[in-house]
């Protein structure tokens, strides 16, 4: 069992965290496949957007006949990505999901072959035990990979040197070690208070045509117990909307007990059946959306489009925000073929040959001094390689983070414990679809 390369991707922000290669283990792949050798594996972020389309994180809602199609032979965790270059061809990977909104990814070494018929991919695996083999070796990274940023990379880069320095294991004893969390700082870890953390998840979901906004916001309380605590008594939490006139539509665990008055909750952990499990779902409307925008699309002759989105931001939003893209995915039959004029502040750019425009403004909200204005206006002129008429209902996407909930969900101890509670949020948007404004009929 080889790795050809390791990588870690932050859902949240469509980036590579983590990235290594073992290029003895490459070195020896294009020697073993010669047919291949001429398709080097895609390094830094040109693997990144295949692989979030190939998961369905990007693009969810476009059907993809060679992802979405009915007759794909799924392989979960193993997925087969299509190089950029030429789709025909594909690369392995084991994909599992972490806390933090991260992915921890390994590409296998593994001999293939194409399909005689087709672009599928069809495996010729003369060692399918090496793809459990690797799902278990990067099993027992996962402690790892949800530590902190900084912490993550040095503990990664330690134990790759250690254990895996020429991408395998130096034998069984060595891979169970990798199962045992860090030693160092225990004693004083061990000193201070141990701790519950809760994560508060938010996301916006909305479409919004020239007729109506429809907006709704939905949350997930996560709790976590650390793993090495035992807890035989009872907890006794508060949780408070403190930006909420009312009560939200709540689901709760099941382990709990809960009593509401007007928008507080006290929640009785009777048992502690898991150490980390989702303590409750809640959702609410959206009276005023954080971001109001406006698209529209008009197509003019000699296969020219003039797009113009309008982003209307809110102060609050404005102040938290820390990535904000929008992009605006061609539907099929639809290609762009270069971009004429643009103006706009931020990047502009074309990705996936074509079938997607891409406004990127998180270099302008993540800076210190933001220079997001209340107003982020859009106006580009593109011409198409080709043009359909169903371009006139394209949907554009808005995908932004927060470092602030919209709910003002908070949670309190109401007893002393050993426990120290400790509490993050953020709010994000997965499913934020703007319909065109002049086209007269949605579907």
């Amino acid at each position: 069992m080889s790795l050809r390369c390791m990588f870690v991707v932050s859902t949240v922000e469509s980036k590579l965290i983590f990235y290594r290669t073992f290029p003895t283990v490459e070195k020896r792949w294009n020697k073993e496949n010669p047919n291949f050798s001429s398709h080097k594996l895609p390094n830094d972020q040109e693997l990144l957007y295949p692989l979030l389309n190939e998961l369905g994180i990007l693009n969810p809602t476009v059907f993809q006949h060679t992802r979405d199609s009915c007759q794909k032979n799924l392989q979960a965790p193993l997925f087969w990505v299509p190089y950029e270059s030429n789709s025909q061809l594909f690369w392995p990977v084991v994909v599992i999901e972490c806390q933090h909104n991260r992915l921890l990814c390994g590409v296998p070494y593994l001999d293939q072959q194409l399909h005689p018929f087709g672009n599928q991919q069809s495996m010729s695996v003369g060692r399918s035990c090496d793809v459990v083999i690797v799902l278990e070796l990067l099993s027992k990274l996962v402690h790892i990979v949800q530590l902190p940023l900084s912490k993550m990379n040095d503990q990664l880069n330690k134990t790759i040197q250690q254990w895996l320095p020429f991408g395998r294991p130096n034998g069984q004893q060595q891979l169970e070690l990798l199962n045992k969390p860090a030693t160092t700082q225990k004693s004083m870890w061990l000193r201070s208070k141990p701790k519950i953390e809760v994560q508060v998840k938010e996301e916006v979901r909305m479409v919004a045509s020239s007729r109506s906004v429809k907006a709704e916001v939905y949350g997930t309380v996560y709790f976590i117990l650390e793993q090495d605590v035992d807890c035989s008594h009872s907890i006794r939490l508060e949780l408070g909307f403190s930006k909420l006139p009312g009560i939200p539509s709540a689901l709760f665990h099941p382990s709990v007990i809960v009593h509401w008055e007007k928008t507080n909750c006290t929640i009785n952990i009777q048992q502690l059946l898991e150490k980390t499990f989702p303590l409750c779902h809640y959702n609410f409307t959206l009276e005023v959306p954080p971001i109001q925008p406006i698209l529209k699309i008009r197509m003019e002759e000699l296969g020219k489009v003039s797009i113009f989105i309008q982003l209307h931001i809110s102060a609050t939003t404005r102040n938290t925000l820390n990535r904000l893209e929008i992009r605006l995915p061609m539907p099929t039959g639809n290609r762009i073929a270069r971009i004429l004029a643009a103006v706009s502040p931020g990047l502009v750019s074309i990705v996936k040959d074509g079938s997607l425009l891409l406004w990127n403004l998180s270099p302008l909200s993540s800076s210190s001094n933001s220079k997001l204005k209340e107003d982020m206006t859009l106006s580009v002129d593109i011409v198409m390689e080709r043009l359909d008429a169903s371009l006139a209902n394209a949907q554009a996407l808005i995908t932004f983070t927060s470092a602030s909930s919209m709910s003002g969900a908070h949670l309190s101890l109401l007893q002393p414990t050993e426990f120290k509670l400790v509490s993050t949020s953020e709010l994000k948007s997965s499913s934020y679809r703007v319909l065109n404004q002049d086209a007269t009929d949605f579907v």
